[in-house]
């Protein structure tokens, strides 16, 4: 497979798996830990991030290709609360992973599900978000990665699912490489 049918089918495996805030798992995650495992498992490149940073760092390809790995965003129209903070007018309060032209996986509670982005629109526009649609910048991606950026609150589990090496490990391997 290649990249994006590695980040198509790991957005898959979550089909009808619990929502679990903070997860990042095939067996339950939230939206943005749903996205952060997909693109671990495609590109070997490891970030776990908000929402609001996967579409402000990785996701700014405005226009992207079909054969991008694409996400949805969600963006407040006005000041709202989420959770235990304040959503800023603009700011990302939710994402989906793009699976097919048309077609995301929603990750939300009670669990995820196959759905249309016009159904989603629609759906978020009632409740005053307005909709954008990003393809990854994987070079971003890479240099976050490579640099161990955003990679707050990372489950221990994690591990079993995506064996990826730390920026230190990978280092070693790229010097022992040049020996």
């Amino acid at each position: 497979m290649n990249e994006q049918e590695r980040y198509i089918y790991f957005l898959l495996l979550q089909f009808r798996s619990p929502y679990l805030w903070g997860k990042e798992l095939p067996t339950g995650a939230d939206c943005s830990g749903s996205v952060c495992l997909a693109l671990a498992a495609a590109t070997g490149f490891l970030v776990r991030t908000t929402a609001e940073d996967l579409y402000k760092k990785f996701f700014t390809i405005r226009t992207p290709a079909v054969t991008d790995m694409q996400a949805v965003f969600f963006l407040s129209q006005h000041d709202r609360p989420h959770g235990n903070r304040v959503l800023r007018k603009g700011e990302v309060g939710h994402i989906a992973g793009v699976i097919a032209e048309g077609v995301v996986m929603n990750v939300v509670e009670p669990k995820s599900d196959i759905r249309q982005i016009n159904s989603l629109r629609n759906s978020y526009a009632l409740r005053g978000y307005d909709m954008a649609i990003r393809g990854l910048d994987r070079k971003a991606l890479a240099a976050a990665s490579d640099a161990g950026e955003d990679l707050f609150g990372l489950d221990g589990e994690f591990a079993q699912y995506i064996d990826i090496p730390r920026p230190a490990e990978k280092r070693r391997t790229q010097e022992m490489a040049q020996w």
